[in-house]
């Protein structure tokens, strides 16, 4: 009984949890880009995850070459660094949030897929720090999604049964 209580619990210790994740497809729509990290605090370093993903599967593309930069207002906190290589479709970035509380602008540029050069493209994120990342929890009334659509009553029975039965079984 124990050891089937610490194999359930294992594996919740060891999958990484990150408190923010922003996706965005790049400037031509060819890859999906997907940023994840921790919350930031200033003056220490944060790891910034960012994946490629294959919009088609949704699975991870492999063999990408990219390359990043981190600024707040123009200043450099990261990069731009030279063109690097990704086997695997995922990197984890180094940045030392050190400009102080605001917005920062994290730009990834994609230059080739599978050992194939392709044209530049970018894709931006915008990664809130200190008192810019804390969010109300209640939008304003401009932000509220709109009350959802009323369920339509007229049919759509069980198909199955239709078939099986020559009648239709209503939900």
């Amino acid at each position: 009984m124990k050891t089937m209580l610490a194999l359930l619990i294992i594996p919740l210790l060891i999958v990484p949890a990150y408190a923010e994740s922003q996706t965005s497809p790049t400037s031509k729509g060819t890859l999906d880009v997907r940023i994840t990290y921790d919350p930031i605090e200033m003056d220490r370093e944060a790891v910034i995850k960012v994946d490629f993903i294959n919009p088609s599967t949704q699975n991870i593309q492999i063999h990408i070459d990219y390359a990043v930069h981190v600024s707040k207002d123009g200043q450099d906190v990261f990069g731009p660094t030279p063109p690097n290589h990704t086997t695997e479709g995922s990197v984890k970035i180094p940045v030392y949030f050190e400009l102080g509380d605001g917005q920062y602008t994290m730009d990834v540029n994609m230059t080739g897929i599978l050992f194939n050069p392709i044209p530049t493209e970018t894709v931006s994120f915008n990664i809130d720090t200190g008192k810019a990342a804390v969010q109300t929890a209640d939008p304003p009334d401009s932000q509220k999604p709109a009350d959802p659509k009323p369920a339509d009553d007229s049919g759509g029975g069980c198909l199955i049964a239709t078939a099986t039965y020559g009648t239709e079984l209503a939900p």
